[in-house]
């Protein structure tokens, strides 16, 4: 238990904490909020990296304890916790846009800018870095037809002659419609498990290994009991909670202050900290030349985002009244699919070269620029 909290607080981005500190501060003590809502913003973010890196570690020492098979289940669900611990933040307060916005904006940060900045890592000294060919395969796979899925329920929306609504406090039609793909998403998910952990187990089974030994290299075999890792989960989570609230709120005042493009906030700028965890890890294994890890890393991360977390969102919607669509703003869904398409192809020969990771790159900053210049749809 010892060696797993020292792991959690010593480390460099521990030096972030008083950050997380200051943030959490800041509920109780409004008085600590009077400061320009930038700087505000910036230091909530900050205080969101540390908190999602200690979930990071805590969730690779519980799948440590239970194995490849329930190992893989939880990351299902705690993976992405801080996304899905801000994007339940963002629902209650009924900020639909910000929900589907922010969340394609993971996918897009995840496949581009971390992927890409992990491909250039890696191929650094050799022409090409391999990746595994069964498991990448599926995940683009999983990726195409996520994208697919997810797109469909805007598309009736828009031949309905409607704009484009991401939520609504009422139950409606297109409500009921939204939690019924969101469960088939869901179902479709979970089946994929069964496919990877049991069916077909063995053509996966290098690539497991390979992502076993780089999480016992870079973790260590920590001795902690089942119930330490779940108690230290649930202590993180609350403070997750507090930082979350503390996050959305200055992010209103600045979306009302500053005038920003709502798209460039969701799309852009949340993600940058929601996704450090990911980025730290797929950056590490790309380093060491283990590009496995990293597409695991960014990949299965927005596939986890895209199949588990947004319908579990959806779903959550109906009891807490807040019913969130499935239903993407144009402009983010054109970025996602484009981004989906780009590491589909870029994957097709089952290795990567610096060139590729410069063109995710490209495009990340292409997505980037035009969300922060270009004026919000009326």
């Amino acid at each position: 238990m010892a060696d797993l909290i020292r792991r959690l607080l010593i480390s460099r981005w521990s030096l972030l904490l008083p950050f997380t500190l200051l943030t959490l501060l800041s509920v109780p003590f409004p008085a600590l909020e009077r400061i320009p809502v930038l700087l505000s913003f910036g230091l909530h973010g900050l205080g969101l990296v540390p908190l999602g890196r200690m979930i990071a570690v805590l969730v690779e020492a519980l799948a440590q304890r239970l194995g490849n098979r329930l190992g893989g289940l939880v990351g299902v669900a705690l993976g992405n916790l801080v996304e899905l611990v801000v994007s339940f933040t963002a629902l209650n307060s009924g900020l639909y846009p910000l929900v589907v916005t922010s969340l394609a904006g993971a996918v897009i940060t995840n496949c581009l800018l971390v992927l890409g900045l992990s491909t250039l890592v890696a191929s650094r000294r050799v022409i090409a870095v391999p990746i595994h060919a069964h498991s990448t395969q599926l995940q683009t796979q999983q990726l195409l037809i996520s994208t697919i899925l997810l797109s469909v329920p805007s598309i009736f929306l828009l031949h309905q002659g409607e704009g484009i609504s991401a939520g609504s406090d009422r139950f409606e039609g297109f409500a009921l419609y939204s939690a019924l793909v969101a469960a088939l998403v869901l179902g479709y998910y979970l089946l994929s498990f069964v496919y990877q952990l049991g069916t077909h187990r063995r053509l996966f089974a290098g690539v497991e290994a390979s992502r076993g030994l780089q999480m016992v290299s870079a973790l260590g075999r920590h001795r902690a009991s089942l119930a330490t890792i779940l108690v230290l989960i649930a202590l993180v989570s609350l403070l997750l909670v507090g930082v979350s609230k503390a996050l959305v709120s200055s992010l209103e005042q600045l979306v009302a202050q500053l005038d920003l493009n709502p798209l460039f906030v969701g799309l852009v700028l949340l993600p940058l900290f929601g996704c450090f965890a990911e980025a730290v890890v797929a950056i590490q294994a790309g380093r060491n030349g283990n590009m496995d890890l990293a597409m695991s890393s960014t990949v299965e991360s927005s596939l986890q985002l895209l199949l588990f977390v947004l319908p579990v969102l959806v779903l959550s919607g109906l009891v807490m009244a807040r019913y969130l669509h499935l239903a993407f703003p144009p402009v983010a869904l054109a970025c996602l699919g484009c981004t989906v398409l780009m590491v589909d192809w870029i994957s097709k020969d089952r290795q990567l070269s610096w060139y590729e990771g410069l063109q995710l790159l490209l495009l990340y900053a292409s997505f980037a620029i035009g969300a922060l210049l270009l004026p919000a749809a009326p």
